[in-house]
């Protein structure tokens, strides 16, 4: 390799001028996403062709000294300049690579945390989110990361005589003196040991700062609802009421994704039961599996979000007042309240079909028939013959109608969905929520009936298709005790024993329904009959 006669630096001054302009120009933001991408190995990279690029420039000085070290001359018609403009070119290349596809190392998570903050304080959402997204799964496991001596200590917590005991059901032997000692030592070791984790600590803060910023949470429910499904798998997530302000952003922004699932999503797989195509993602997130929906509250947090809209939200209740129009075909799909009840009615019949035994909080659905008729404004049209006179109406015939759909759904689970170790549980009862359903549709029945802001004729209409739904079940075998549960619930009361007055008036609508379907509820009326005086 022969070197220059004459050395030019005129490129190099250019190059770090450049460099030195464009570093001015960069600001604070831009410097810490710079700092975060790169990592000691990158340095190490820039730092050999920075000194090879001086090498080569300065090869007739380093020749003259005994410095430089010639592989031969140069081939391909390449020279020292060249060759410099190919280095430097291929470490720009480089550095664009990787701040393009960074990733976060255990080094860099102080720099990433002052860079998340940086952005959320200054309501940079959307680049917080690309910048967050694909370095999750990282920032997860390093806040479930421990250190081999956490690790160990965890390991010297109990002796594997008092584990084998645990095992067999047995009481473990009380451990020495000195023993409960050691035990207090490597406590307060690993007490120390994880504070002084810093990497975690701070993986952990990150996490808690993306979901505990309810302003952040209302622009990922509308802007990347999906990217919040990627979120929950992290436990600060769910510690926190991360899942109740998502819920209640998505049901706040009628244009929001859920909308747009729910309306896509009435095609039915069997019975009421709603199917759940792999395309509605955020549904099937929430209610594919109905234990891990209970796990994280789900029920709870869309319960109090429908609650709380029908306590504080007067312009909702002054349009679900109005004359119906046209919310039964298309303003339905923009309601909050609706949107509520269909959650419900596709978690608990989830629940139903997988065994569970647990209510779901399905018993919002009485205080949501509490607080419709509350809301509710004026006496009833006597003489109105639409069969929903406004949307209230409407939500009231749609809770009651979801509550029979489970009552009778329990005839149709299959065993194969259960899981095996639920089905095998002492004292399983696959048709447990759905006597519960019949609790809550007593529960409404019994704020409905006597409500004087509702004609006979709809009363009629609600108690009609309940007490069909006691015919269905009575005439199967299968589902006797939930038609037991269903007359317990609606004439004596499920928790509390009910009014006299209301039974009186409940077999006063009753006595207004078909004949027909009178005959067929034989056993609804003389229980009704024998529990007035």
């Amino acid at each position: 390799m022969t070197a220059a006669a004459s050395i030019d630096t005129t490129g190099l001054l250019t190059i770090l001028g450049v460099i030195a302009a464009v570093w001015a120009l960069i600001s604070p933001t831009n410097r810490l996403r710079l700092r975060f991408c790169t990592t000691w190995v990158d340095w190490v990279v820039g730092g050999s062709v920075f000194l090879l690029v001086h090498y080569l420039v300065f090869a007739p000085a380093l020749e003259q000294l005994g410095l430089y070290y010639s592989l031969g001359p140069w081939k391909w018609g390449l020279d020292s300049s060249s060759a410099v403009y190919l280095l430097l070119l291929s470490v720009a290349l480089y550095f664009f690579w990787r701040t393009r596809f960074p990733t976060l190392a255990r080094g860099r998570v102080h720099v990433f945390r002052e860079l998340i903050e940086n952005l959320h304080l200054t309501r940079r959402y959307d680049e917080l989110v690309l910048l967050v997204e694909p370095q999750l799964p990282t920032l997860i496991s390093l806040t479930r990361r421990q250190s081999w001596l956490v690790r160990w200590i965890e390991s010297q917590g109990n002796s594997q005589d008092e584990l084998a005991a645990l095992l067999r059901g047995e009481v473990p032997k009380p451990p020495s003196i000195w023993r409960k000692q050691w035990r207090s030592l490597l406590h307060g070791l690993k007490s120390r040991c994880a504070k002084c984790d810093k990497v975690s600590l701070e993986a952990r803060e990150i996490l808690l700062n993306l979901v505990t910023s309810p302003e952040l949470t209302v622009h990922l429910a509308q802007a990347h609802p999906h990217f919040c499904l990627k979120l929950l798998e992290a436990d600060e997530a769910i510690r926190s009421d991360f899942i109740a302000h998502y819920i209640d952003a998505l049901l706040d922004a009628t244009g929001s994704r859920l909308y747009v699932e729910l309306k896509n999503n009435q095609n039915l797989n069997g019975g009421s039961r709603l199917y759940l195509p792999p395309s509605n993602r955020l549904l099937r997130f929430f209610f594919a599996d109905a234990a891990t929906a209970v796990k994280n509250d789900v029920e709870v947090a869309v319960g109090e979000s429908v609650r709380r809209r029908l306590d504080e939200d007067k312009h909702l209740a002054a349009k679900l007042n109005e004359p119906l129009g046209s919310y039964q075909e298309v303003g339905r799909f923009r309601c909050p309240i609706n949107s509520g009840i269909t959650l419900f009615e596709i978690m608990v019949h989830e629940g139903i079909h997988q065994g569970l035994q647990d209510h779901m909080w399905l018993h919002y659905f009485g205080h949501f028939a509490e607080k419709i008729l509350k809301q509710m404004s004026g006496a009833p049209d006597e003489e109105a013959c639409q069969e929903w006179p406004t949307p209230f109406h409407y939500l009231l015939g749609r809770l009651v109608g979801v509550a029979t759909d489970w009552a009778e759904e329990c005839a149709r689970v299959d065993d194969s969905e259960i899981p095996k170790a639920t089905l095998c549980a002492d004292h399983f009862d696959r048709h447990y929520i759905s006597k519960e359903a019949t609790k809550v549709l007593g529960a409404m029945l019994q704020d409905i009936i006597p409500s004087e802001k509702l004609s006979a004729a709809f009363k009629s209409d609600l108690l009609e298709t309940a007490i069909r739904s006691h015919v269905k079940l009575q005439s199967d075998p299968k589902t006797a005790d939930v038609a037991a549960s269903f007359l317990n619930a609606v004439i004596v009361g499920a928790d509390l024993k009910t009014e006299a007055a209301y039974r009186q008036e409940l077999r006063n609508v009753f006595r207004s329904l078909d004949h027909v379907l009178r005959d067929k509820a034989s056993a609804f009326e003389t229980a009704l009959d024998a529990s007035l005086p």
